[in-house]
């Protein structure tokens, strides 16, 4: 690296890098990036200084931060340059012993299941028909599990599903996989959310699909966005997050979505509805899309949120046209779900455990919510979600605001993790506040959050 002022300018070496020199541009960045040679946060040179001081064009640099990008590597905003991000997963367990405030994982502190989970499994070691677990599974899950993710829906959604319609799944991020799978082909645009949970995008990645966002509002995906979206790029899927969106919190109202509905059935869109906190909003929620329009929405919930991530099972309820469909994507990927984990979650289901769990969840979130508003005043989620939103005041910038935080022991995502597109992020940070244990710990974490808010002087040399 080469020094210009106080930042150091990045010059990779691709002479050695095989295939077109775009991939190997990317691939020196993937390799600094993991190697701490470029530091999170680091900005880097412009397309068309990077490109004159490696000889290429600048159209090879443009391809080359496009690929690190979708890849969850770099980001940019218009008009202030490209960063380094996080490579780690925005939902992945930190694992961090350091003494830092991890409020950025979207979890539930698991204590409450521990001794649910001791006694499910002493009750199946019991079993006598144990062993028959351990044979390769049918690929549409037992008649047993079907039914329990029927039961799980209707408890969560009020929504009546077919059990022969649901598949068994490996967590919502493999029901996203298949259900996507299913309504795409590679080289597709995919619909999103400007603000999309961040796993859609690696997703997209894997499966060949160029996401396209769609402007939110208030209540979510704005119709006439959608429809200009799906004219402009010729798309016929979407992936949305209807009640208690990640990250911002938002639920969409009944005629939002009859009206998104409609668009979706004039442009002939398939829909992938995600539904993974659903289980903690009210009963009084809208209908899901699902319910109405069957035929048109692939809807998928998952257990990680409300009981425990290790158990890795998920539902996905399809139309009866794509079923064949899906299960030949599942057998193709997984063969089957595991039948220990599915039958874990299905005697937590069907038992009535896991619908009290959700019980206990809602309360415990609305405790962690109403202790966060008392700390950080003004602020607009949902009270039913386990995470904060939390729009950033001026001159505030995302990445400035969560590395200072980072500095003084406490972990947020910042807007960049969820921003489908370069350009027109928000200044904004997500604030987890389910997955801390230990309630004092996040009440100092989120007072060392309002602290930092109330301090403008310290917002580091970025604004000078």
């Amino acid at each position: 690296m080469t020094m210009t002022g106080k930042q150091p300018a990045w010059l990779p070496d691709i002479s050695q890098r095989p295939g077109p020199r775009y991939r190997a541009i990317a691939a020196a960045l993937q390799d600094d990036i993991g190697s701490g040679s470029l530091p999170i946060g680091a900005k880097l040179p412009t397309h068309r200084d990077l490109a004159w001081r490696l000889g290429v064009t600048v159209g090879t640099v443009t391809r080359a931060y496009a690929e690190a990008e979708r890849s969850g590597l770099i980001g940019g905003e218009v008009g202030r340059g490209t960063f380094v991000r996080d490579p780690r997963p925005a939902e992945a367990p930190t694992g961090d012993d350091s003494g830092v405030i991890d409020l950025s994982v979207n979890a539930l502190t698991q204590r409450p299941n521990e001794e649910r989970l001791r006694q499910a499994l002493m009750q199946l070691a019991d079993r006598g028909d144990l062993s028959g677990l351990m044979h390769y599974p049918p690929v549409n899950g037992s008649a047993r599990h079907r039914q329990a993710g029927a039961a799980w829906i209707e408890q969560t959604t009020g929504m009546v599903a077919d059990p022969a319609l649901i598949l068994p799944t490996a967590g919502g991020q493999n029901a996203m996989h298949l259900a996507l799978a299913a309504i795409t082909r590679p080289g597709d645009s995919l619909l999103v959310e400007r603000l999309s949970y961040p796993a859609v995008k690696p997703l997209a990645g894997l499966l060949d699909l160029r996401l396209v966002p769609v402007a939110m509002d208030g209540e979510g995906l704005v119709p006439d966005a959608l429809d200009q979206a799906a004219r402009t790029h010729g798309a016929h899927a979407l992936y949305c997050m209807p009640r208690l969106h990640n990250p911002t919190t938002v639920t969409q109202s009944a005629p939002r979505r009859q009206a998104l509905l409609e668009v979706c059935r004039r442009a002939g869109i398939l829909v992938v509805e995600d539904d993974v906190y659903g289980f903690l909003a009210p009963r009084t929620d809208p209908a899901p899309l699902a319910a109405l329009d069957p035929e048109r929405v692939l809807f998928l919930t998952s257990l990680s949120k409300n009981l425990m991530p290790g158990l890795r099972t998920g539902f996905l309820l399809c139309p009866p046209p794509l079923m064949d469909r899906v299960r030949s994507l599942l057998r193709a990927t997984l063969l089957g779900v595991n039948p220990l984990g599915a039958e874990l979650a299905a005697e937590f289901i069907l038992s009535g455990a896991a619908l009290d769990c959700a019980g206990q969840r809602r309360a415990l979130v609305a405790e962690r919510q109403a202790q966060a508003r008392r700390l950080l005043r003004g602020g607009a989620s949902d009270p039913a979600c386990p995470h904060l939103w939390l729009p950033l005041p001026e001159p505030w910038r995302r990445e400035d605001f969560a590395r200072a935080l980072l500095g003084r022991g406490v972990r947020v995502t910042p807007a960049d993790a969820f921003a489908v597109a370069r350009g027109d992020t928000p200044h904004a940070v997500r604030v987890c506040i389910g997955g801390v244990e230990r309630t004092d710990l996040l009440e100092q974490g989120l007072r060392i959050v309002a602290g930092l808010l109330a301090e403008p002087a310290a917002m580091g040399e970025s604004f000078v």
